[in-house]
């Protein structure tokens, strides 16, 4: 029998805001105050940045927010604290999807420290089906850089077709949620490609759309 696989984006999609106010409260809660101030300040001037390279401006709020953090005080904040506000934030098609599959994959340009624990403890989603930004650890606490591409647009396809999961399963099993015009490429790559947000007939390519919700099931 066929495994039924389901590959996913978070930010949006799983859950409804964007990763920026995730880090906002967690600086916060890490007590990081200072740093937080900066953040805002110079994260405003990033806006008009991302709207011409994402990428780029995602690597430098991920510079300003984290470089210097102690790894194992940011994990412990990311796993006791951000993980209620997660649960909190789920939407439908998705969340219902991963919940009723075999096996779920999640593709995100989130820190991978933040989206792991809540993903695993309340979703079920293996560790190692969790492709995100990995962030550079010296000496215990994080660089600041990331080690690897910021999984967006195309670079959502490779991690999709590197993953043993869906090698396994085949792309004829796997069913896709995204949100956004760059989360397109790899919604194409699966056998059926799901939009939780309206876009340009345009830009969704072969996607169809399924309007996201509050997620009202449980857990």
């Amino acid at each position: 029998m066929t495994a039924n696989v389901v590959v996913t984006d978070m930010d949006e999609t799983l859950i409804s805001k964007k990763s920026t106010g995730y880090i906002i409260k967690f600086l916060f809660m890490y007590r990081a105050y200072i740093r937080l101030f900066f953040f805002l300040w110079i994260g405003a001037f990033l806006i008009p940045i991302s709207k011409i390279n994402r990428a780029l401006a995602v690597r430098c709020l991920y510079f300003m927010a984290f470089r210097g953090l102690r790894v194992d005080r940011a994990e412990a904040v990311a796993a006791d604290q951000l993980a209620q506000l997660y649960i909190a934030d789920l939407q439908d098609p998705a969340t219902s999807a991963v919940l009723s599959a075999d096996e779920s994959v999640v593709l995100t340009a989130s820190p991978e420290f933040m989206a792991k624990p809540w993903l695993g403890q309340y979703l079920g989603v293996k560790p190692s089906n969790v492709y995100g930004a990995r962030i550079g650890i010296r000496n215990g606490r994080f660089t600041g850089l990331l080690t690897e591409g910021l999984p967006i647009g195309e670079r959502k396809v490779t991690l999709l077709d590197a993953s043993p999961t869906c090698q396994s399963a085949g792309k004829g099993a796997l069913t896709g949620y995204g949100d956004h015009p760059t989360d397109v490429p790899f919604l194409e790559a699966c056998s059926k490609g799901i939009l939780v947000h309206e876009l340009p007939e345009e830009q969704r390519g072969t996607c169809v759309y399924e309007p996201a919700v509050p997620f009202t099931g449980s857990l």
